[in-house]
C-alpha cells in the first residue's frame, strides 16, 4: 500500500508547497515535520529507511509514524486554508464557520449580516445545500432575537423557502442517480457486447425525467439530462444526436452568468467529451478547434484561479485526442511532439491521473507509435495495459489491445508468438459472449501468416483480408472514435509497403492544417 504521506506531499503544487512551509513557521509548529516534509518531498519512491538515515540520532525516531500523522494533519490544515479563498464552496464553508463564531459570542447582528451575504452567494451559484443551511441560520437567529418585528408570514417564507430546495435537491439527485448508472456500464464494459446491457440503458433513458428537458428543474439537472442523452446516443451509434446534445450542454455551461471552479472541470469534461464525437463525424477543423479550446478553458470567463487538477486533466485527455487526430490525419511531427511533452510528465500523470485515461493514453501512444513504424515503443505502451491488474473491467480497450499486440508482433517479424497469441486472445474474446466479425478475420489472418513462407503468398492473403474487412462494420469504432483501429488502412499499408501514418493521411487529410 503506497505511503499516504508520501502521496500528499506529491500531489501539492509549488504554491501549495510554500504555503505549507509559511503555515508551519506562523504557527511555530515543529521544525522537525518542516524538515521532515522536505526529506519526503525529494524522494521519487518513498523509503523509511533514508527518511530514518536522515535523521539518524533523533528521538522522534522513536515514533515516527506519530510525526508523520502530525506532517499529515498539518498539510491538510494549510490547504484548507490555502483552498479557502479560491473556491466558492470554500468561502461559504469559511462564512459558515464566521457565523457560529459570532453566533456564540451573541453578536446576533453582525451575525446575520454574515448570513445574507451567505445567502446572496448561494443563490448566485446555485448552492442549494447550502440554502437549505442559510435558511436554519436564518430560523436560528430569528429565535435569538424572540421574534421581534416577525410576522408569522416571516416563518411562513423560511418553510417555503427550505421545501423548494429540498425540491430541487431531490430533482437533482434523481438526475444525478440515472447519469452515474448509465456511466457506470459504460466503463465497465465498455463496447457493450451483452444485450442485457443495452436493456439497462434503454430503461434509464426511458425514465419520465428524461423525456422532456425541462423537467430538468436546476442547472446541474440539465447538465445531466443533455449528458445522459449525448452518452446514449453515442453507445447507440446515433452520433448526429450525440453531436447536438454535446453542443447544448457545452453551450449551457458558458451561457452562464457566474461560474465556478465545477464550471471549469464542467467545461473541460463537455469539450473532452465532443471531440471523439466530432472525430466520428470527420469535422477534423472542429477538432483542432476544441483541442485549442481545452488548452484555454482557464482564461476567460474562468478567472478563478487554475489548478493541477484541471492542468493534469487537459495533458493526459487532451493528449489521447491530439494523438487519435494525429494518427487520423498522418501528422507525425505533431504527434512525437505530444509525446514528448506527456513524458515530460509521465511520472506525475501516473501518481494523479484516474487509471482509466492513463490506460487510453498508453494505447493512444502505442497507437500512434504504429502508425510512424516505431513498433518496440509502441509494444512497449500496450504491456502497460496488459500488465495492469487494477481495472481489467474495461472490455472494449483490452480487446482492442490485444488485437494491437498481435498486429505489433506481426511487424516485429515474431511469427512463432502470433499462432499462441491468437489462441489466447481468441479465449479472451470469447469470454465476451463472442468475437466480433473483424476480430475473427484478424485471428484467421494470424494463424494462417504463421504457415506463409513466400512474399507473394502473403501479399494474396493480405489482399483478400482487406476485402473482407471491407464487408464487414467496425463495431469498437461506433463506441469510442479515439481508440479505433483503422485495421483496413493498416493492412493497405502492407500492401503498398507504405508507413501507417502516410497511408492514412492520404485517405483523410488532404491539406490538413496543423494545430
Amino acid at each position: 500500500m503506497p505511503d499516504q504521506l508520501f502521496e500528499l506531499i506529491h500531489s501539492l503544487d509549488l504554491n501549495e508547497k510554500r504555503y505549507f512551509k509559511l503555515f508551519a513557521t506562523l504557527q511555530k509548529k515543529d521544525s522537525i515535520i518542516i524538515q521532515l516534509f522536505n526529506v519526503i518531498a525529494k524522494q521519487k519512491v518513498y523509503s523509511e529507511e533514508k527518511v530514518r538515515a536522515a535523521f539518524e540520532g533523533e528521538k522522534f525516531l522513536d515514533q515516527l509514524s506519530v510525526t508523520k500523522n502530525h506532517l499529515h494533519d498539518s498539510i491538510l490544515r494549510a490547504l484548507r486554508g490555502y483552498h479557502l479563498k479560491w473556491s466558492i464552496d470554500g468561502q461559504l464553508y469559511g462564512l459558515l464557520q464566521d457565523m457560529q463564531l459570532l453566533y456564540e459570542k451573541r453578536l446576533i447582528d453582525q451575525c446575520a449580516v454574515v448570513m445574507r451575504k451567505m445567502k446572496r452567494i448561494a443563490k448566485a451559484f446555485d448552492k442549494h445545500k447550502v440554502m437549505l443551511e442559510v435558511l436554519e441560520w436564518e430560523q436560528r437567529l430569528l429565535s435569538a432575537g424572540f421574534y421581534a418585528d416577525t410576522d408569522e408570514a416571516d416563518i411562513d417564507q423560511i418553510s417555503e423557502e427550505y421545501y423548494e430546495y429540498l425540491g430541487l435537491l431531490q430533482n437533482e439527485r434523481e438526475y444525478q442517480d440515472l447519469q452515474a448508472k448509465l456511466f457506470n456500464n459504460y466503463y465497465k464494459v465498455g463496447i457493450e457486447r451483452k444485450n442485457d446491457n443495452y436493456k439497462t440503458n434503454d430503461q434509464i433513458v426511458n425514465q419520465f425525467a428524461l423525456k422532456q428537458r425541462d423537467r430538468a428543474l436546476t442547472y446541474k439537472s440539465q447538465l445531466c439530462y443533455l449528458n445522459i442523452h449525448a452518452q446514449y446516443n453515442k453507445v447507440n451509434g446515433n452520433w448526429e444526436e450525440a453531436f447536438k446534445y454535446r453542443i447544448e450542454l457545452k453551450d449551457l455551461i458558458l451561457s452562464r452568468e457566474k461560474h465556478d471552479h465545477s464550471d471549469l472541470l464542467n467545461l473541460f469534461t463537455s469539450i473532452n467529451n465532443l471531440i471523439p464525437i466530432a472525430m466520428k463525424l470527420e469535422k477534423y477543423e472542429m477538432v483542432d478547434q476544441l483541442l485549442r479550446e481545452l488548452r484555454n478553458i482557464v482564461k476567460k470567463p474562468f478567472t478563478f484561479k487554475n489548478t493541477r487538477e484541471i492542468e493534469i486533466k487537459i495533458l493526459s485527455q487532451g493528449t489521447i485526442a491530439e494523438l487519435a487526430l494525429c494518427v487520423k490525419l498522418g501528422r507525425k511531427d505533431q504527434g512525437l511532439t505530444a509525446i514528448d511533452r506527456v513524458l515530460e510528465q509521465m511520472a506525475e500523470l501516473r501518481r494523479k491521473e484516474r487509471k482509466f485515461p492513463l490506460l487510453h493514453l498508453y494505447y493512444n501512444m502505442s497507437y500512434f507509435y504504429l502508425s510512424i513504424g516505431e513498433y518496440s515503443k509502441a509494444l512497449r505502451w500496450l504491456n502497460e495495459i496488459l500488465n495492469d491488474t487494477g481495472i481489467k473491467s474495461i472490455e472494449d480497450l483490452h480487446a482492442s489491445t490485444r488485437i494491437l499486440t498481435m498486429i505489433l508482433q506481426f511487424e516485429l517479424g515474431r511469427g512463432e508468438l502470433l499462432e499462441y497469441l491468437a489462441r489466447s486472445t481468441y479465449r479472451y474474446l470469447n469470454k465476451l459472449e463472442g468475437l466480433y466479425e473483424f476480430e475473427r478475420l484478424m485471428l484467421k489472418f494470424m494463424r494462417k501468416y504463421t504457415k506463409i513462407h513466400f512474399a507473394g503468398e502473403l501479399k494474396r492473403e493480405l489482399s483478400e483480408l482487406l476485402k473482407e474487412l471491407e464487408l464487414v462494420a467496425y463495431e469498437p469504432g461506433d463506441r469510442n472514435e479515439l481508440s479505433t483501429l483503422d485495421l483496413p488502412s493498416w493492412v493497405t499499408s502492407k500492401i503498398q509497403e507504405k508507413p501507417l501514418y502516410v497511408i492514412m493521411a492520404a485517405k483523410n487529410a488532404p491539406g490538413n492544417v496543423a494545430i
